[in-house]
């Protein structure tokens, strides 16, 4: 029997075949241009999972919702780039992410979340493999930065001046190892995301090749753009620059600007009332500010605080006799976008000339300027 051929010149078996094989194709690439995030955790009793992403705030916003049953579910979605997000499970930690448009599976126990483990994304392994070493270098700084504190104790300055070298060199470890990673692996939004990270701990200009080696294709990505607006912005505070100059208000209701500090040295403190780091370094810089004041050294701090409220509760808790100024516009205040801060606590150092001496420099950086600026 001779099958009956189409205007095409096809049986109707191969046509059906061809369709058939046009729809695997389809959906393939489909599975290529989405994700699927499949959760299997134990020891869950909620309900529903929210998928989160940090909106410009640096706030947690919710995105997707799916129900949870004996501990699975699935979120389906499609990025434009590898994206850092968070599954939030009930009222537990948010379990980070790095979303791209793979399969990608969550294991593990909810009440263990350090074993929790996320398999199937790139750009989740380059950045927790990235972060893993950081944290190693960190434990190390931590208990280099005791023995420093216990040196200085007994006077044993020699020992005090090794201790700081040692430290030091963990620092330039962490940069050695981010810029040899993103060199071998450019096209890594993972490592992307990291460099991020540490543009609070880096001067930009020592990070500038490293943002320089990523790959064009993933100019695109928000975090690699991220990267190259902070190289913009560097271009006009830098330093041994002029700092920027604004004007803010005052808890007293005045308000006070950079040029209200001119001839002193002046450390611009940001902070805010529900940041805990903050408050232990307030405390520090109220020290150094006692030592110096009478030199001419002055601390003026800049909360990032939006209820007025909370923060003045916060000032009266502890008093500084320095000027406290907030414009109560949290991460939109003009004065932390002109100064890129990007978390805190953060703090610029700036000179009797109204130029750029340290951009947040960790607080041995900062004790050793300011021994070397008023000699004791």
């Amino acid at each position: 029997m001779i099958e009956k051929m189409d205007k095409y010149g096809m049986g109707r078996g191969v046509t059906l075949l061809c369709i058939s094989l046009f729809f695997i194709v389809l959906f393939s690439c489909k599975g290529k241009d989405s994700y699927v995030i499949h959760g299997d955790l134990r020891c869950v009793n909620a309900s529903k999972v929210y998928l989160l992403k940090q909106n410009e705030l640096g706030e947690l916003v919710k995105i997707d919702s799916t129900t949870v049953n004996g501990g699975e579910f699935k979120f389906h979605g499609r990025v434009d780039f590898p994206t850092m997000m968070y599954v939030q499970v009930g009222k537990r930690r948010p379990i980070d992410v790095f979303v791209e448009n793979q399969r990608i599976s969550i294991t593990g126990s909810i009440l263990l979340p350090d074993e929790i483990k996320v398999e199937g994304s790139v750009s989740h392994d380059d950045f927790t493999y990235l972060q893993n070493e950081m944290l190693k270098l960190k434990g190390e700084g931590n208990s280099l930065l005791i023995d420093m504190t216990n040196a200085k104790k007994q006077n044993d300055f020699d020992k005090l001046k090794s201790l700081s070298a040692e430290y030091n060199h963990i620092t330039d470890t962490l940069f050695v190892m981010t810029e040899q990673f993103v060199t071998t692996n450019p096209t890594s939004v993972g490592a992307a995301y990291f460099v991020c990270m540490l543009v609070q701990d880096f001067d930009i200009n020592e990070l500038r090749n490293i943002i320089q080696s990523f790959d064009p294709s993933v100019e695109e990505s928000e975090y690699v753009k991220f990267l190259n607006e902070e190289l913009m912005l560097n271009q006009k505070m830098s330093l041994d620059t002029p700092a920027p100059s604004f004007k803010i208000p005052t808890s007293n209701g005045d308000s006070i600007s950079l040029e209200d500090y001119k001839g002193e040295y002046v450390f611009i403190d940001f902070w805010a009332s529900w940041c805990e780091p903050c408050v232990a370094r307030r405390e520090r810089l109220n020290a150094m500010y006692q030592k110096y004041k009478r030199s001419g050294f002055n601390v003026l701090s800049i909360s990032l605080d939006k209820d007025a409220n909370e923060w003045r509760k916060a000032l009266s808790n502890r008093y500084y006799e320095w000027v406290e100024a907030s414009d109560l516009l949290y991460w939109e205040s003009p004065v932390s976008k002109i100064f890129r801060v990007q978390r805190i606590p953060y703090g610029i150092l700036i000179g009797p000339d109204g130029k750029i001496v340290a951009i947040n420099p960790r607080r041995y950086i900062i004790n050793a300027k300011l021994v070397n600026i008023f000699g004791y």
